[in-house]
């Protein structure tokens, strides 16, 4: 972990010196006087310092996503070669620069706001290098970044991209052409939308290449650790299984509910699921607590929303925001309650429904879903899905 900083902290010192350097090398050979190099100097300064701020503020508020805190090599890579495109976009029209692609590709390699960050001072340092730029010109390309960061952000392992990449094209689309009837061209004529649609193609092409490459580093990827991790044979599995056969089968129950509940709530099942399987695994080192579970994690590659799951789940002083984590804690005290009345008479006849009422009651009277995204009409649901799994129950038996 230690190297790990050590080398994430000189990417952030790269990205600072190099940023300053290759503008103001830029700017040497665009012919600048030597008091105007020094304003770029100061203010790509400025503006890459801020870059560097919000990398470190999203170490620590967890800014980042999917696993690109720990993979910062892939948003340094990119951030550099959208770099050197920043500094050669001067040389060509200014309404053809293909900064929607830069603004979103940089937000699916880091995080939202490393992303608007990075983006604007890439765009900013293209403006100081452009002469003929303008303020519209800029507020028009940072309009459109923000819409590829806000709509790109929701992406998950389901990959749905072509909506939000014909809206992010769109919002450019229009506000380029805009930028060309109303500011630049007096006469209205076809010809004045040619570099627009030349911008939305570059932007196409860009956009289809950084998606293509995030699917298979970060998206394929994920999709194998969870059928890996959520294997119930998974060596991890196998491990509780041998140390404890009713916590083991409690876990495999309680992965199975969770499972149910957030593929028909349409939330992210395969996260759900690993959290029913693992919201026990800490016993292994012991007490069953967050700490613990994270030691016994720790040689595994557990996507980092599996660890927000049980860290809600586990963690006292946690509020339970995520609505997996809600699935996990009402799946989770469902189980332990049938077991444990299963326990005192294997014969039982149950009322499941005053069971699953009574559950609801409890804790949505004791608070502890007050912080929650889940609504009403998602808990109504949840109690329905529960209710149909009777047949289910007699597994616990």
């Amino acid at each position: 972990m230690e190297t790990n900083n050590n080398t994430d902290r000189l990417q952030e010192i790269g990205i600072f010196f190099l940023s300053v350097f290759i503008s103001g090398v830029a700017a040497f050979l665009y012919g600048y006087t030597a008091k105007e190099i020094t304003k770029i100097l100061i203010m790509s300064s400025v503006s890459t310092g801020c870059v560097i701020f919000a990398i470190e503020e999203g170490r620590i508020s967890g800014g980042f996503l999917f696993d690109n805190r720990e993979n910062l090599w892939r948003f340094t890579i990119l951030y550099f070669f959208f770099l050197t495109g920043s500094v050669v976009f001067p040389m060509f029209p200014a309404g053809g620069w293909p900064y929607v692609a830069i603004f979103t590709g940089l937000m699916l390699f880091s995080g939202q706001l490393i992303a608007v960050c990075a983006g604007c001072n890439l765009l900013f340092i293209s403006m100081l290098l452009s002469p003929s730029s303008s303020t519209d010109l800029f507020v028009i390309y940072f309009i459109s970044g923000m819409a590829g960061v806000l709509l790109f952000s929701a992406l998950d392992e389901s990959f749905r991209v072509w909506l939000p990449l014909m809206i992010a094209l769109m919002v450019q689309f229009i506000g380029l052409s805009l930028h060309e009837v109303l500011l630049v061209n007096e006469a209205f004529h076809p010809e004045m939308f040619l570099v627009p649609a030349v911008n939305i193609l570059i932007n196409l092409i860009l956009l289809l290449i950084l998606l293509k490459f995030f699917s298979f580093s970060i998206i394929y990827r994920t999709r194998d650790t969870y059928m890996d991790i959520n294997d119930p044979e998974c060596p991890l599995l196998v491990k509780l299984k041998e140390f404890s056969k009713e916590e083991y089968f409690h876990a495999i129950h309680t992965a199975y509910l969770c499972d149910r509940i957030a593929k028909k709530l349409s939330l992210d099942d395969a996260a759900a699921k690993a959290g029913g399987y693992y919201h026990k695994i800490g016993i292994l080192k012991g007490e069953n607590s967050f700490e613990n579970v994270k030691l016994v994690l720790e040689d595994y590659e557990i996507p980092d929303k599996v660890m927000v799951i049980l860290e809600e789940y586990l963690n006292k002083d946690e509020d339970i925001v995520s609505k997996e984590t809600a699935i996990l804690l009402i799946s989770d005290t469902i189980i332990s309650s049938i077991s444990y009345l299963f326990s005192k008479d294997a014969n039982a006849s149950l009322d499941y429904e005053k069971l699953i009422q009574a559950v609801f009651k409890k804790k949505m009277d004791s608070g502890i879903l007050n912080h929650n995204n889940l609504s009403l009409r998602e808990l109504e649901e949840i109690k329905k899905i529960l209710m149909e799994e009777k047949l289910y129950y007699d597994f616990l038996r």
